[in-house]
């Protein structure tokens, strides 16, 4: 196989199977084939634990750019500064107005407001009806239903059922507040897009337009200063989805890739989730999803701070003809590195760097391992910092600051973890809907809150807050406590299906169990008249039977 068989082989677009992962985010021309040189470039310290690196499938592709010309560091490091007087930002000067004595509640509903929870409502009860004619839920049963959610990451039960249970094991509150049917409904139906409207090919259609309403909300509130980091989470997800990533080194190794912008006291800013796709001939998907989240903050003098999957000498080209600093670990087989830093053997303390014509600073230094950083905004200059242990070290500038800033995106994801709400499910769409409504927008409003009314308080006694203000008591329907046949869209009849089974197996049923248009309002299960009438008692059967009768009279003569 010659060289340019190697390289179609390569750069095919080959399908795979349900148990491999499309990850283009690979397919980066920031690197180059030569994998020789050591791979352990990427820690900052023994305590900056670089959890998100993904294997590396380098793809040859024509350079953008010359090859830069390394050199020694100057002294006079001529880069974009970041002009405060010039530049408003910070915490929208409203909320001081406004908010001085706000609530958490208060801060909360400046994210998840009437316009938030009217789109909830409105596409919940579109879904519910396509799926079958069941009770419709309004504003406040939302935000009793977003409460019961966010109340059951607090307190953590082996199943949803636990919580109605009446054992005194799993006694709890919440069955005061909403029936478990009631409950399972929401759960069932939870949308927030019209999915008549999807285009074909948008993957991301059923969670576009909250999030993307969330993200200007966020933007409205607060403006970052000079420092901003860009780094991913994983929202934790294990079932059959096309962009589902596996990160070996993340807690949670499968899941949906999220990007995000986070500015001080780890508020986000920008949010974009990872759905495959994002490759563009002669530009890395690293550096393409860098430009996307900073658009709206570039040419004002700012610093990206990004790690190494990001971190690459075209990037910092790009930001800096936007008048935009780059901060970050650089691994050593990205291209166009200074060949005699990266391979630059050194004893512990030691730093060599290289400076080019564009001032873009690479640096490495031996710490307990090779540290090898990329700046357009340090020189090569070292202080003395203590450490953990009360010792006093020696350490580059750059990477004090890098190691400051990096921690915006850790302290969010910190306070995430805090009883979350998230928990198993077959739909992506609706953790997604959970981690940004019950986990980010909380945590934004939680650093308004701080900043404004200058009141320290925990996560957990923020979420209680909230979860108080969101729960009202509401009165149970009388149609969630009747078994009632209903007309809904055809299913296979649950107790025919289940003798089916137990006769020949799944398959077997699949084929001969019957399909009927007649669904249960409590049970949420598809019953034949005949097997209706084996589990349910005689009134509600004579009820049901004339309910259906008259309907489908009705839909006979046209009668409303």
């Amino acid at each position: 196989m010659n060289r340019d068989q190697i390289l179609a082989a390569l750069s095919s677009d080959e399908d795979v199977s349900d148990n491999s992962f499309v990850d283009d985010s690979d397919a980066d021309p920031d690197f180059n084939l030569n994998l020789s040189d050591d791979s352990d470039l990427e820690y900052v310290d023994v305590s900056d634990s670089s959890d998100d690196d993904t294997s590396i499938i380098p793809i040859i592709q024509t350079p953008t750019q010359t090859e830069p010309n390394w050199g020694p560091v100057s002294e006079n490091v001529s880069c974009p500064v970041f002009n405060e007087q010039n530049e408003t930002f910070g915490i929208n000067p409203d909320l001081f107005d406004t908010l001085i004595d706000g609530t958490p509640f208060d801060f909360f509903s400046l994210f998840v407001d009437n316009e938030i929870l009217s789109i909830l409502v409105n596409e919940t009860n579109r879904y519910g009806n396509n799926l079958c004619s069941l009770p419709l839920l309004n504003i406040d049963e939302m935000k009793t239903f977003l409460g019961i959610v966010m109340w059951m990451g607090l307190t953590s039960q082996p199943s949803l059922a636990s919580y109605w249970s009446k054992s005194y094991l799993y006694r709890s509150e919440i069955p005061k507040c909403m029936t478990r049917n009631r409950f399972e409904i929401i759960l069932r139906t939870f949308h927030c897009s019209n999915n008549a409207e999807c285009p074909p090919g948008d993957r991301l259609f059923k969670i576009r337009n909250l999030v993307d309403l969330l993200v200007m909300k966020f933007k409205m509130w607060n403006v970052p200063s000079e420092n901003m980091c860009i780094d991913e989470s994983v929202i934790p997800f294990v079932g059959r989805l096309s962009f589902r990533q596996y990160i070996k080194n993340k807690r949670h190794r499968y899941g949906i890739n999220v990007f995000k912008l986070c500015i001080n006291d780890g508020y986000t800013i920008g949010f974009k989730i990872y759905a495959g796709q994002e490759s563009v001939p002669g530009v890395g998907v690293s550096t393409k999803i860098v430009m996307e989240l900073a658009e709206d903050y570039l040419d004002k003098g700012r610093t990206m701070y990004t790690d190494n999957w990001y971190t690459s000498v075209t990037l910092a080209n790009q930001l800096l003809n936007r008048s935009t600093n780059l901060v970050g670990t650089l691994r050593s087989n990205r291209k166009f590195n200074s060949v005699s830093v990266v391979k630059a053997k050194l004893k512990k303390g030691e730093i060599m760097s290289s400076q080019s014509q564009n001032n873009i600073v690479v640096l490495k230094w031996k710490d307990k391992r090779d540290v090898l950083m990329l700046s357009t905004k340090h020189k090569n200059n070292t202080v003395v910092v203590n450490n953990k242990r009360g010792k006093q070290v020696v350490k580059p500038q750059m990477v004090i600051d890098y190691n400051k800033a990096k921690g915006y995106v850790d302290i969010c994801d910190l306070r995430s973890s805090y009883h979350s709400p998230l928990r198993r499910s077959l739909k992506w769409y609706r953790k997604v809907m959970f981690e940004i409504l019950l986990n980010t927008c909380l945590l934004n409003a939680m650093s308004l809150y701080t900043a404004v009314t200058s009141k320290k308080i925990s996560v957990t006694q923020f979420r209680e807050i909230i979860i108080h203000s969101l729960i009202k008591k509401i009165e149970v329907q009388p149609s969630e406590e009747k078994h009632i046949l209903i007309n809904a869209q055809r299913g296979k009849c649950y107790i025919c299906y289940k003798e089916m089974a137990e006769q020949g197996g799944r398959q077997h049923a699949q084929k001969i169990t019957r399909r009927v248009q007649t669904i249960c309002t409590k049970c949420l299960k598809y019953f034949c008249l005949e097997c209706f009438f084996k589990t349910h008692s005689c009134k509600l059967l004579i009820f049901s039977v004339l309910f259906i009768s008259m309907a489908k009279l009705s839909t006979k003569y046209g009668l409303q």
